[in-house]
């Protein structure tokens, strides 16, 4: 069952191009990308979600990221 985002497509797909393309403009490898990634997610996590809740937290991102990338298998 998909879940409803109370976020629009357009929303999200603007930020995430605008990530994109600084990653794409700094030429970020794979790997520093994926470093400058983490690094936000921490960060957001840890200055914006209640101690108590970042472990729920980080398990519900982890698996919501292996979902997206095991549904990308061809």
């Amino acid at each position: 069952m998909p879940i409803v985002s109370k976020y629009s497509t357009d929303q999200i797909e603007k930020i995430v191009n605008t990530l994109l393309e600084q990653l794409r403009s700094e030429d970020a490898t794979t790997e520093l990308s994926l470093m400058c990634l983490g690094n936000t997610i921490s960060h957001i996590i840890n200055t914006s979600v209640p101690a108590a809740q970042r472990m729920d937290v980080v398990t519900h991102f982890g698996q919501a990221l292996k979902d997206a990338v095991n549904s990308k298998k061809l």
